[in-house]
């Protein structure tokens, strides 16, 4: 068994100056409708009284937005905004589920998180199952994958597996394509999605007989037969990148632009032939950890808001990096403190696909590639905004704007186990990373 060893890179310093406060958009469902923090009474009745949002008029899903806040399970922000875009995580989604078929909530203990009581109800009256889910991580956003499993046990239908139970959404008009029948199973999931299915399934539950989208239904179906890999996703096999044979297999949840981006280092053996002869590679309980590994670390560097973030971020974050020297967890408390005092407001999630694992030799190291997107919301100061020792040259990254990309990120450990850690080298913007602006 080869030893994984690369030591920590040098990590970002950080600058403490205390700048103006800049405007403040609120941009997570849970500091509105989850959290103590909810809106005021005035203005949630203004949205029951028909008065829209202003930014949900002329909406595609304006009308079930509508419904629900006329039915009080969801209301908009105290500035007039519904931000009808923002992702939904799990358990935003299952509360708003329990919330609007009326299922009885107990009361939270003091020590509980404000999630675990709508998470019980939801267990208890069919909504999920803990297999629905590859983690118990409520804080997630939802993928489009995953709420299917709660909208068609809301029907009282169960599938075979993850795409039955999407063929079940879309037969039943729950669900649409994103575009041209397109499933998007691993996209997440918006406000106004999340919305626009619990109308549908309420209406479905009242013996409405719903639109089904016919492009949709058709993948779905073809999808449902469709050769899957370990972990369940479809097999692609028309439409194939250049470098196919570099793969054990394409997947369709992926563009081929991701497929045949350039590694940032010289590759002494693809995914291709890891699939071959490697121990790891075709160990699925290993590949699921590395896989959870790089996404609790890039899920927490990518999410960080100056009014919650504490040290206990800064403690999490270092639990998944590599632990070779201790100074990383300093420099990581040092970014806590500038996020306070910078005012720093950042959104984002990364998916890391472990059948696009390789290895470097040179480096003795696996690199495993990852799809992520992003949006800077806040800061007074520009500087360090991230914690990755090469935003800096990246940018610059305009506040506001959603940006996403593929990058590869190297795993190793100071120790001769297989349980990786991100290594100090670990950057979302290295010289062959794809990042661009989403238009």
């Amino acid at each position: 068994m080869k030893k994984k060893l690369v030591v920590t890179g040098a990590v970002i310093s950080l600058l403490a100056t205390t700048l103006q406060i800049h405007a403040e958009t609120p941009t997570s469902l849970h500091t509105n409708l989850e959290s103590n923090q909810m809106i005021s009474n005035a203005n949630e009745k203004k949205g029951a009284q028909g008065e829209s949002f202003k930014d949900i008029q002329g909406h595609w899903a304006a009308t079930s937005i509508q419904t629900a806040l006329n039915k009080g399970i969801v209301s908009g922000y105290p500035n007039g905004m519904f931000y009808p875009e923002n992702k939904v995580t799990r358990a935003e989604f299952l509360k708003l589920m329990v919330s609007s078929l009326g299922h009885k909530v107990g009361t939270p203990t003091t020590k509980a998180q404000w999630y675990d009581e709508y998470v019980k109800s939801a267990k208890v009256n069919n909504l999920y199952v803990e297999t629905d889910f590859p983690s118990s991580d409520w804080t997630k956003p939802m993928t489009r994958m995953e709420m299917v499993h709660v909208a068609a046990r809301a029907i009282g239908q169960v599938g075979e597996d993850n795409y039955d139970f999407l063929y079940i959404a879309v037969k039943n008009g729950l669900l649409s394509g994103t575009g041209n029948g397109r499933l998007d199973p691993e996209g997440t999931t918006t406000r106004a999605q999340a919305l626009t299915v619990i109308d549908r399934i309420e209406k479905v539950r009242s013996g409405e007989t719903l639109k089904v989208d016919l492009a949709a239904l058709n993948n779905a179906a073809k999808a449902k037969n469709a050769d899957r890999d370990p972990w369940g996703r479809i097999i692609r096999t028309t439409n194939l990148p250049r470098n196919a044979k570099d793969f054990p297999y394409v997947l369709e949840d992926y563009p081929n632009e991701m497929y045949e981006m350039k590694p940032n280092i010289i590759v002494d053996t693809t995914s291709a032939q890891l699939a071959k002869s490697d121990e790891y590679f075709n160990y699925k309980p290993i590949m699921d950890q590395w896989k959870q590994t790089t996404e609790n670390y890039y899920n927490l560097m990518l999410n960080v808001d100056y009014r919650t973030i504490d040290e206990e971020w800064a403690n999490e974050l270092y639990s998944y990096h590599n632990q070779g020297f201790r100074v990383v967890l300093a420099d990581m408390r040092r970014y806590v403190q500038w996020v306070k005092e910078n005012k720093i407001i950042i959104k984002g999630s990364l998916v890391a696909e472990p059948s696009m694992l390789t290895d470097a030799n040179r480096l003795a190291g696996y690199f495993i590639r990852t799809k992520f997107e992003f949006e800077i919301e806040a800061y007074n100061k520009y500087e360090d905004v991230m914690f990755d020792e090469r935003f800096m040259k990246a940018g610059p990254f305009k506040k506001g704007k959603k940006y996403e990309g593929y990058s590869d990120i190297p795993l190793s450990t100071n120790s001769n186990t297989e349980d990786l850690k991100v290594s100090g080298m670990a950057t979302l913007f290295d010289r062959n990373s794809i990042v661009r602006e989403v238009k």
